[in-house]
């Protein structure tokens, strides 16, 4: 809920070798246009919703990935494939064409089996939200909740699903090197797909999505979750092994705001960053209940993303 990649806790900087470095691209080249390999694939996990689409043969071979892990319209987006290869600082951007977002912000280097290297982004959209908050974002000791309540989503459609058919390809364009153009089709049928899919996740934790739909506030920290996974909190063992990772969480919250279970919906692993999250959470944790369309307290959740980096 929230802007590309809304942090509970960096844990440092990270520090990487240079991947081999790629060719410039010529001025007057324009990108190099990729067809899907394969049909949308859809996964119904228990705590996401994935879909994959194939790109590309040979050198070219592509992977597109958007993931959801709650009703909205933001998505965790991973892009993979050997034509991605760029030196590790080199700007990055993604543009959803004709008429959708493009992103220059941050992105994570990743792997991805036979596709990577692999690009991530968390809370990516289409287009750009309504108040253009694109930024990123990662909660400070500034933290106001009171405004907080005010931004944060309250389980509706920000884009309609003409919006969302309208876009058709999506282009990487890194550094000096040839764009890559990923040609997605119509993205109206997999985005209402994975729309259903997130509302089925939502029966499947015992959530009311109707009382969710009306809700006149979601579950709002008490203070900065900031304060709540800490530098200390980074494994001993994990860290003396130069690990890092990348968690996404869901804690349960009560009518009286208080977490009751934390679930791990995806993970980069080592497992040892799921426990630590978790554990750190359910200690530190503390919120503002969910209000229903008549301001009465409801059973709800809370999720974000946690980055465990080398300094």
């Amino acid at each position: 809920m929230g802007g590309i990649f809304r942090s509970v806790g960096l844990m440092g900087l990270c520090m990487a070798a240079l991947l081999p470095g790629v060719a410039s691209a010529d001025e007057d080249e324009g990108p190099l246009v990729l067809a899907p390999s394969s049909q949308w694939h859809l996964n119904y996990a228990d705590d996401s919703c994935r879909m994959v689409r194939l790109f590309g043969e040979g050198d070219d071979k592509s992977a597109f990935v958007i993931e959801r892990y709650e009703p909205g319209d933001s998505f965790f987006m991973l892009v993979g494939g050997k034509r991605l290869r760029a030196p590790r600082y080199v700007d990055t951007t993604f543009h959803f064409g004709p008429d959708g977002l493009e992103y220059d912000g941050p992105s994570q280097d990743g792997e991805f089996g036979d596709y990577s290297p692999a690009l991530m982004v968390s809370g990516m959209h289409l287009f750009a939200p309504p108040d253009d908050d694109l930024e990123y974002q990662s909660y400070n000791e500034h933290f106001d909740p009171e405004k907080e309540a005010q931004d944060t989503d309250v389980f509706g459609q920000e884009f309609s699903a003409a919006q969302e058919a309208a876009i058709s390809w999506l282009e990487i364009r890194r550094g000096r090197a040839r764009p890559i153009r990923l040609e997605l089709g119509s993205m109206g049928p997999p985005m209402t797909a994975l729309r259903k899919c997130t509302d089925e996740l939502l029966a499947h934790w015992g959530i009311d999505l109707e009382a969710h739909r009306g809700l006149t506030r979601a579950v709002v920290p008490k203070e900065s979750p900031a304060r709540w996974v800490l530098p200390r909190d980074y494994p001993l063992n994990l860290l003396s092994r130069g690990a890092q990772g990348l968690v996404q969480f869901r804690l349960s919250v009560g009518a009286d705001g208080r977490p009751t279970q934390c679930h791990i919906q995806q993970s980069t692993r080592p497992e040892g960053f799921d426990k630590a999250v978790c554990d750190a959470l359910m200690r530190r944790a503390h919120f503002e209940p969910a209000l229903d369309a008549q301001g009465r307290p409801i059973a709800s959740y809370w999720r974000n993303t946690v980055r465990f980096e080398m300094p």
